[in-house]
């Protein structure tokens, strides 16, 4: 991997390694042609392990998401954009890149341990990486946090609060690439689905993990959000953009339920996409989609929340609901399934909303 050019760190103060902005539309374009599990393991480690060059409009995210058996949860975020400073949840945030394998972020979390929420804070650490040791060292709650190894197994910790490994899932996918290419915007992503054993805030954690990792040239702006891993292993998922905060017109649809029991994965085409959020002695999501050949009703019931307020070249705000599903049904015309077939399941609702201009 080349040092990124002057030229390119010039235009871009976020810095970045690999071949300059050139190369991070090259990854997205790559990461878009594939749009499947049909990603080799290579690909996911350089991913997960490198700094993008960002041009204007650049993001780069780390998502780390773990969701217990028992209704524990756990989401950390580190977070970099294109520019020199920013907000996170009212903290002033330094951006900076110090040299090809180290950058100046925001760094943030929340445990909720089946009673409460605690919330990590936000901090402004150096975010160091080792991509030949596949190694990412930061800071998180004053303590030092550690991502290690290389897919399908993973160790994540963070001083005493955290230490959880992750082996390889049984999920019908462990590992994803997906694209989205309009230039000169686009984005892209990788995740890694996997099982997750250990011990957070001194108690045993038992479940499952979700590493992701998004690269992304675009303005902020309004989205869902969502997965849910069932007892049996069996998944959903779901994903759209919107017109407005509280528009009902979605576009860049997506919906995927799979099946544990028939090991089939079946996506939604021409997706017919109802969302609905209804409060009452707790906020529900009820999330509908239909197309020729499937239809899905879901309730997720929100336990607990957590708000990332972003400003600075835009504004956004992520707001993540740990949530289960009190009802759902999956409909073919050979099959109907319920949650008693799928046994209890456990998961997270993202409401995003933004704005490019603040």
């Amino acid at each position: 991997m080349t040092r990124a050019k002057k030229a390119c760190n010039d235009v871009n103060p976020s810095g970045g390694s690999g071949e300059g902005v050139r190369g991070t539309y090259a990854l997205l374009r790559k990461l878009k042609a594939i749009n499947g599990s049909d990603i080799g393991e290579p690909l996911v480690n350089r991913v997960m392990y490198n700094f993008e060059a960002l041009p204007p409009w650049g993001k780069e995210y780390w998502w780390f998401l773990f969701f217990g058996r028992d209704g524990k949860q756990m989401m950390i975020v580190l977070f970099r954009k294109f520019g020199r400073a920013m907000v996170f949840n009212g903290k002033e945030i330094v951006l900076k890149q110090i040299d090809p394998r180290a950058v100046q972020a925001a760094t943030a979390g929340w445990i909720f341990d089946g009673t409460k929420l605690h919330d990590l804070g936000v901090a402004n650490p150096l975010i160091t990486a080792r991509p030949s040791a596949h190694e990412l060292t930061s800071q998180l709650a004053d303590k030092t946090m550690i991502l290690r190894g290389g897919y399908p197994a993973y160790e994540l910790t963070v001083d005493d609060l955290i230490h959880l490994k992750m082996t390889e899932g049984t999920f019908l996918a462990n590992k994803f690439a997906r694209g989205v290419y309009l230039p000169p915007f686009g984005a892209g992503w990788v995740d890694v689905y996997s099982n997750a054993e250990g011990a957070v805030l001194g108690k045993r954690f038992a479940g499952t993990a979700h590493l992701q990792k998004v690269v992304g040239v675009m303005p902020y702006g309004p989205f869902h959000w969502s997965r849910i891993v069932f007892q049996n292993n069996s998944t959903f998922s779901f994903f759209c953009l919107k017109t407005g905060r509280e528009s009902t017109r979605y576009f860049q649809k997506d919906m995927t339920f799979c099946d544990h029991e028939t090991k089939k994965r079946m996506q939604f085409k021409k997706l017919n996409l109802r969302i609905t959020k209804k409060r009452g002695r707790r906020l529900e999501w009820i999330v509908e989609g239909q197309d020729q050949d499937h239809a899905l009703r879901t309730v997720l019931e929100a336990y607990a929340e957590k708000a990332f307020t972003m400003t600075g070249g835009g504004s956004q705000v992520y707001v993540e609901y740990a949530v289960k599903p009190t009802e759902f049904s999956f409909r073919t015309k050979d099959q109907s399934i319920t949650l008693k077939d799928l046994g209890d399941g456990v998961g997270t609702f993202e409401d995003a909303y933004g704005s490019p201009l603040f």
